[in-house]
């Protein structure tokens, strides 16, 4: 019979091949067989299957039990069941109830295009120097089909992204933090989910514990990254608690020849890890009952850490507070009925300068008003000049809340302290270990010595192959090489993301059911030389995209998250590496202020400095002799090191500077690399030589000064040109006004910082007692305004901006020889403030003033107006831009934002 258009089961076997004849008669079959033999059948033991449709096996995929049918020739599909023809010759007959038959994704117009695109950009690309022809057009030509169950369908062709069930109780058997918690949980309900990880935040702890949940779902998963050392030190990790024998640590063909010269045994107390059913019941009630309590006092670790951080910034807040405050006056306080806390002296304060700003004076009904709201009895206590008064508010202010945190800290402490926190979270940590190591030692229960695969089973035995092993390790690149032909891992977790090219990228996303993407937008991306960017920019425009698979302008993290604006996203907040003071500066500058920093600091502490060469042009093309001489006499020679200095790493953006440096000191443990070289490394002191006689855009970009200081823990010394000191408007600039503002060397300058948290604090009353008050015209005015300001500083552009309102001219003007008396008395004795004053949230330094006249107080009075024309002289005389707007004009958020972005560039 012809195979290809007959099918012939009897008894549920499929004997075709050997049947020569066949007919139905009578209720029964007469067959007769290759060896001339003739036997009569019952209809009901045999299934005769004609005129099958065939498909074509370079756009259909088969799996049996989730593994692909790879080697086919030929699919015939007849009613109920499938015969597949091998190239080999052989041939086999499925159920299709066994089968799952899909159709390529690449019959889509929109997905071939991409894909089209994705596969003509390989050709350009060389993953090293050496290759003849590109590895990655090599890996793209042998792809015939994508499984429309692989992440890679939806790279191609954007659509809502799908939810999965996670029926099991997460467990954290390598630890977790609250963020650490949220990004596996939703790493394992969507098909997609992406993991922000900052310096020092525990990316590969996540990526152990989501490793660890597929594992004991019966989940296969695969770890990439474009470099070796990032899934190395997964499996390091992994290896150190006692489970790397689960992970194949594969890749390159020198990755491959270790492993399977070297397959590593079951952990030798294997045996031991088995619990019976009620053990396990037992360790997953623990787990339950204390996953809660451990959540809440992981909440309030992160408030214990945020006072901290808090009465930190206040503290150097005060010492500047204390160079403006005159020890010399009255400093006897008020007496009230009732005890008052910071906020309620707050509240005091701005309602006192409202009614002094209305009337002139306090009135007896703002005394009593005062004795009823606030209990003060003692109403001398307003015969004091009005400066007096508002000055000692604000130093009582900043006494009440200095205590009040050091009381709420105090107290958080202890209460961590009772509930034996780090006891607690090891405890946990343990019993989800338990549950991870009885499950392995379930599966791998009775398999005596471990079976040793060659490397040809990866595509011929890949079934029993991954069994074993059921965590790869690759690069992205040759992950495709490392599985069988369209095998689905459940879960592939693509670290480094940033530094992760599209093309790579796309490879390896063809591979899963479901994509963990881990990386920092705010660190260093991939390197794309200009010939490159010409090149794939020209391939670009010969297809019709989006810009999101841009070459040139995106990694893969970056392209996921502009294609799907909806993915599910979480922000590794808790930062444990840096000293605060130096991580402070990457979480003002770059992270919106959002990181938690769980490092401790003393009074003490010295992590920051700032070293100056001599004026003059010392760089010769990329390296500086004077900022070298200068790590190799001074910086050195003061650190105390002892004999070891392992703790020392000097980075540069420039490799000559490094060059000459790692040959200096090619007898000591101290090593000097680049910027790009040091990401994913730390020190406990870094120096960073800045080389370049003046700041440009290479030295100056974000991401590289983000991963530069982020490499420290305890100390980053700064060596800079002395040009530096006069950039404003740059990114090293910011380090170093960050740098002088945090060691208290402000404190001379011609104007005051912004004192930040006691005016955020006023604003924050003042805007309530502005938007209760009808009397005023210019109060609606400000309320917009402060509208307006408030979106504009929320863009990532002016991010490095803040805002406070009614920031008094005495306390921005410091040094006053500039003034005339008339000026001086203007600033020195009246309430005169401005409405706004945005400023460097880096260095608290004002950068502009922003006033809104009321018609009524501002166009008809004179008085008003040369007021207005003594505040603009003053603010002009120390560089400080004023803006002015009418309360009746229009156009404020276009010239303010034009203004902001004169400011950042």
């Amino acid at each position: 019979m012809n195979i290809e258009k007959n099918l012939i089961l009897i008894k549920g076997e499929d004997k075709t091949s050997k049947v020569t004849y066949c007919e139905y008669t009578n209720g029964k079959y007469q067959v007769t067989f290759d060896n001339n033999k003739s036997y009569t059948y019952n209809y009901n033991n045999v299934n005769w299957l004609r005129n099958p449709v065939e498909l074509n096996p370079e756009t259909t995929i088969l799996y049996k039990d989730n593994q692909p049918i790879s080697g086919i020739d030929k699919i015939l599909r007849f009613d109920g069941y499938v015969r597949v023809c091998f190239k080999s010759g052989y041939t086999k007959s499925y159920p299709m109830y066994n089968l799952t038959i899909e159709e390529t994704c690449l019959n889509k117009t929109g997905s071939s295009n991409c894909f089209d695109y994705l596969k003509s950009l390989s050709a350009l690309i060389k993953v090293s120097q050496d290759e003849e022809d590109s590895f990655l057009n090599k890996q793209y030509n042998k792809i015939k089909a994508i499984s429309p169950r692989s992440v890679l369908d939806v790279y191609l062709n954007p659509k809502e992204l799908k939810k999965r069930e996670n029926r099991g109780n997460t467990i954290f058997p390598f630890g977790f933090n609250l963020s650490q918690k949220s990004a596996t949980d939703k790493a394992l309900t969507n098909q997609i989910s992406v993991i922000e990880g900052p310096p020092g935040t525990g990316k590969t702890q996540t990526i152990l514990n989501i490793i660890a949940n597929a594992i004991v779902n019966n989940k296969t998963v695969a770890v990439v990254s474009n470099n070796n050392s990032a899934t190395l030190n997964v499996l390091e990790k992994l290896d150190k608690y006692g489970v790397g024998f689960i992970a194949a640590y594969l890749g390159n063909k020198e990755n491959k020849e270790n492993f399977f010269n070297n397959q590593p045994e079951y952990n030798q107390d294997i045996e031991n890890w088995q619990k019976s059913s009620e053990d396990l019941e037992k360790i997953k009630s623990k787990l339950i009952n204390s996953q809660k309590k451990l959540e809440e006092m992981l909440d309030k670790q992160n408030t214990l850490a945020s006072l901290k951080q808090e009465l930190s910034e206040l503290s150097t807040e005060i010492e500047y507070f204390n160079s403006y405050y005159d020890d010399n006056m009255d400093t006897t306080s008020y007496r009230a009925i009732f005890r008052h806390n910071s906020n309620k002296v707050m509240s005091i304060l701005v309602n006192y300068n409202a009614a002094i700003m209305r009337h002139e004076k306090f009135l007896f009904r703002h005394k009593l008003r005062n004795l009823i709201s606030h209990g003060i009895f003692s109403f001398n206590f307003y015969n004091r000049p009005y400066e007096n008064i508002v000055d000692h508010l604000k130093k009582l202010y900043y006494d009440l809340k200095l205590k009040e945190l050091n009381k709420d800290i105090e107290s958080l402490e202890k209460e961590l302290d009772r509930f034996s926190f780090k006891d607690s979270m090891e405890e946990y940590s343990k019993n989800s270990m338990l549950l991870l190591q009885a499950n392995l030692a379930n599966r791998f229960k009775n398999k005596g010595n471990r079976v040793k695969f060659s490397k040809d089973d990866l595509w011929k035995n890949f079934d029993s192959f991954i069994k074993e092993y059921p965590v790869i390790l690759s690069t992205t690149h040759s992950l495709r090489s490392c599985a069988s032909e369209n095998y689905l891992f459940d879960y592939i977790i693509l670290d480094e993301a940033s530094q992760v090219d599209i093309v790579s990228g796309a490879l390896a996303l063809s591979c899963a059911k479901n994509a963990v993407i881990v990386g920092d937008l705010k660190q260093l991306p991939i390197v794309v030389n200009e010939n490159m960017k010409a090149e794939t920019t020209e391939t670009f425009n010969r297809f019709n995209l989006n810009s999101a698979y841009s070459y040139k302008d995106n990694s893969l993290l970056s392209s996921i998250i502009a294609l799907f604006e909806d993915v599910p996203k979480t922000l590794l907040k808790e930062h444990y590496r840096c000293h605060p003071k130096i991580i402070g500066f990457c979480n003002k500058k770059f992270y919106n202020n959002e990181l938690i920093v769980l490092t401790k600091e003393s009074e003490d502490d010295k992590p920051l400095t700032v070293c100056k060469t001599v004026k003059g042009n010392h760089a010769r093309g990329t390296s500086n002799q004077r900022q070298i001489d200068i790590i190799l006499e001074e910086v050195i020679p003061a650190l105390d090191i002892g004999e070891s200095n392992k703790s020392i790493g000097i980075v540069s953006p420039y490799r000559a500077q490094t060059e000459k440096l790692q040959a200096l000191f090619n007898s000591t443990d101290i090593e000097a690399d680049t910027v790009h070289k040091y990401q994913g490394r730390e020190k406990e002191t870094i120096i960073l030589t800045t080389v370049s006689n003046d700041i440009n855009d290479f030295i100056d970009d974000p991401k590289l000064i983000n991963v530069a200081i982020s490499r420290a823990e305890n100390k980053l010394i700064l060596i800079i040109s002395d040009n530096y000191t006069s950039s404003k408007n740059s990114n090293i600039g910011d380090l170093i006004r960050y740098i002088k503002y945090n060691n208290l060397e402000i404190i001379n300058s011609e104007i005051y910082s912004v004192f930040d948290l006691l005016y955020k604090c006023y604003s924050k009353e003042l805007l309530k007692v502005l938007s209760k008050s009808k009397k005023v015209s210019k109060e609606p005015s400000e309320i917009l305004m402060d509208n307006i300001l408030e979106e504009l500083l929320g863009k990532d552009e002016f991010k490095v901006f803040d805002k406070v309102l009614h920031h008094p001219l005495k306390m921005l003007i410091r040094d006053t020889s500039k003034l005339n008396e008339e000026e001086y008395r203007f600033v020195t004795k009246t309430q005169s403030h401005n409405d706004f004053v945005i400023f460097n949230k880096i260095d608290k330094m004002p950068v502009l003033a922003v006033e809104v006249d009321g018609y009524k107080y501002h166009e008809n009075n004179p008085a008003q107006l040369k007021r207005d024309k003594m505040k603009d002289e003053i603010l002009r005389k120390y560089d400080i831009p004023i803006l002015r707007f009418s309360s009746v004009g229009s156009g404020e958020e276009k010239i303010l934002s034009d203004k902001l972005l004169s400011l950042v560039k």
